[in-house]
């Protein structure tokens, strides 16, 4: 008779069912620091959810040196301060979880640029032309969003988040002696406030050309981690010695190879 073991209600973990050679990562820095480049480099089919109108000048660039399949949905979203869309939210945003499910399912990398203005149309379908105005009742959209962002784990695909900087805001005392806010000086990643744990990797992109991009890395989940995890990565025009999003993936799954990533 076979011995019952304790554990039969549970699925016991391998290697081999944890072992994905792909990147799910958050990018953050500001404008023209190489940040949706670096993730048009990964595998194709690509496909690209485009919010911000950027692309003039990066998709083009790319398509230059190879022949690469890239597919991109630019979503119109910019609604006044003045009128009520959230009707027109609801329908961007329904929209956008039908072509998203259908990406994941067939791309090989998907792309969201810039997650900041996505996050930004979540809340308003959520809460109309006030969404950014506190307090409001964040549980169910915050878990909405959760779940759009955990399903590509499912897959074996690699995914993009795109994020732009904000001032960071801090109370002051004026002269007169009331309370006020001002800027810090400092920058923050601008989006969903719980990104960064959802995700495998995070990186900071900056600079403004060659001789200044530098990706920086700071959470990393992955077999080289620790030669990996807050290194700081320059990024220069040098085949030899060019940060490309292959040669970071293969930093990250060292028993990877050029191929994995092609």
């Amino acid at each position: 008779m076979a011995k019952i073991s304790p554990f039969d209600r549970y699925e016991r973990a391998t290697i081999e069912a944890y072992k994905k050679f792909r990147i799910i990562g958050l990018s953050f820095g500001e404008p023209g620091s190489r940040k949706t480049s670096f993730w048009l480099e990964a595998p194709a089919p690509i496909v690209l959810f485009s919010f911000d109108k950027g692309l003039e000048g990066v998709v083009d660039r790319v398509l230059q040196d190879e022949d690469k399949e890239i597919y991109v949905k630019e979503y119109a979203w910019n609604p006044r301060r003045d009128q009520d869309f959230q009707e027109q939210a609801i329908e961007l945003r329904n929209t956008f979880e039908e072509d998203f499910d259908h990406a994941i399912a067939n791309a090989r990398t998907v792309i969201i640029d810039k997650e900041t203005d996505l996050w930004g149309l979540y809340r308003y379908a959520e809460f109309g032309p006030e969404a950014n105005e506190a307090p409001r009742n964040y549980p169910a959209l915050n878990q909405r969003y959760r779940e759009m962002i955990n399903k590509p784990k499912d897959t074996g695909i690699n995914f993009g988040l795109i994020e732009g900087m904000k001032d960071e805001w801090g109370s002051i005392v004026k002269k007169s002696g009331a309370q006020g806010a001002a800027a810090t000086g400092r920058r923050l990643r601008s989006g969903f406030g719980e990104l960064d744990g959802l995700v495998h990797v995070c990186l900071y992109h900056s600079g403004l050309g060659p001789d200044t991009w530098t990706v920086d890395v700071g959470k990393v989940r992955g077999p080289g981690a620790p030669d990996v995890a807050n290194g700081s990565f320059p990024f220069k025009i040098d085949p030899q010695t060019n940060l490309t999003f292959s040669t970071f993936a293969q930093l990250v799954f060292p028993d990877s190879a050029p191929s994995d990533w092609e």
